[in-house]
C-alpha cells in the first residue's frame, strides 16, 4: 500500500520495498502468508507504475487531443475570418462598381442634359436669326414699298400733269 500524499512512482518504489522485505523475512520465517502477502505487494507495485505509465499516457493523448482540438477550432476560426473578409471585400467592390456606375450613368445623363441644353441654345439662336432676316427683310420690303409708293405718286403725278397739258393741249 502507498503512503498517501506519495506520487506513484514513490508509492511504487515504497511498496516495492515492502514486498521483497515480507517476502525475503517470510522465506527466513517459513511464513508462506507472509511470502504472498510480499508477493503482492511487488504487484501492487508493478501495477502502479503501470496505472502510472497509462495515467501519463493518457494524460498526453488528452493534451494531445486538446491541443489538436484547438488547432481545429483556430483553424475554423480563421477560414471563417477569412471568409468574412473576402465577403466584404466582395461587398465593398460591389459597392464601388455600383459608385462607379451611378457616375458614369451621371455623367452620361448630364453629357446628354448638355448635348439637349446645346442643341436648344443653337435652335434658339438660330430662331432668333430668322427673326432678325425677317424684321430685316420686311424692313426692306417696307422700304421698297415707300419707294414704290413714292414712285407711284410721282408717276401718277406725273400723268395727272400730262393729263392737264394735253387737255390744254387742245
Amino acid at each position: 500500500m502507498s503512503n498517501p500524499g506519495t506520487g506513484p512512482a514513490l508509492g511504487g518504489a515504497v511498496d516495492r520495498m515492502k514486498g521483497v522485505a515480507k517476502k525475503a523475512a517470510g522465506a527466513v520465517l517459513g511464513d508462506d502468508d507472509l511470502k504472498r502477502e510480499g508477493e503482492l505487494h511487488r504487484e501492487k507495485a508493478q501495477a502502479d507504475t503501470e496505472a502510472a505509465k497509462l495515467q501519463e499516457k493518457a494524460d498526453r493523448e488528452q493534451a494531445q487531443a486538446e491541443t489538436a482540438a484547438r488547432e481545429r477550432e483556430i483553424e475554423i476560426e480563421r477560414q471563417r475570418l477569412a471568409a468574412q473578409a473576402a465577403a466584404e471585400q466582395q461587398e465593398q467592390q460591389a459597392e464601388i462598381q455600383r459608385t462607379t456606375e451611378e457616375q458614369r450613368i451621371a455623367a452620361e445623363a448630364a453629357q446628354r442634359e448638355a448635348a439637349v441644353q446645346r442643341q436648344e441654345a443653337a435652335e434658339q439662336r438660330a430662331v432668333i436669326r430668322e427673326q432678325q432676316v425677317a424684321a430685316a427683310d420686311r424692313v426692306a420690303a417696307e422700304r421698297e414699298a415707300a419707294r414704290l409708293e413714292a414712285e407711284a405718286a410721282k408717276a401718277e403725278n406725273t400723268a395727272v400733269a400730262l393729263d392737264e397739258i394735253a387737255e390744254e393741249s387742245k
